[in-house]
């Protein structure tokens, strides 16, 4: 998909770049990180796509770098409860996804794309 600038994109972009910096700065995030570190030994950035939370537990899905999604869920209340993660190619969260949701993981490709030429 195409970028061009548009308020759906400029709004998903401001709430990528808030969600990256919340990921490696917020003390809250520090097990998803983790969990996305231990995955992908060599990340570099990553982004959250989605965020729904359960009565007990959270489920992020998060773009890593330019070419995987891990989706996690961890229990909100027990460390000792196992996560469950998914990891499969960004190819297959873009299929039959509404306009606003490919708007969303085009401009989250985009930004990763340019954390990666730093």
């Amino acid at each position: 998909m195409k970028l061009r600038g548009t308020m759906t994109e400029q709004a998903s972009r401001k709430e990528l770049q808030a969600s990256r910096i919340r990921l490696f700065n917020d003390t809250s995030m520090r097990r998803f990180l983790n969990i996305i570190s231990q995955t992908f030994p060599t990340m570099k950035t990553a982004y959250i796509l989605y965020w729904t939370q359960e009565q007990g537990e959270d489920i992020i899905t998060f773009l890593v770098d330019t070419h995987s999604v891990i989706m996690i869920e961890l229990d909100r209340f027990d460390d000792e409860v196992a996560p469950i993660i998914d990891v499969y190619p960004i190819e297959n969260l873009t299929k039959g996804l509404s306009q606003t949701s490919q708007i969303k993981i085009a401009v989250a490709l985009d930004l990763a794309k340019n954390d990666l030429k730093l």
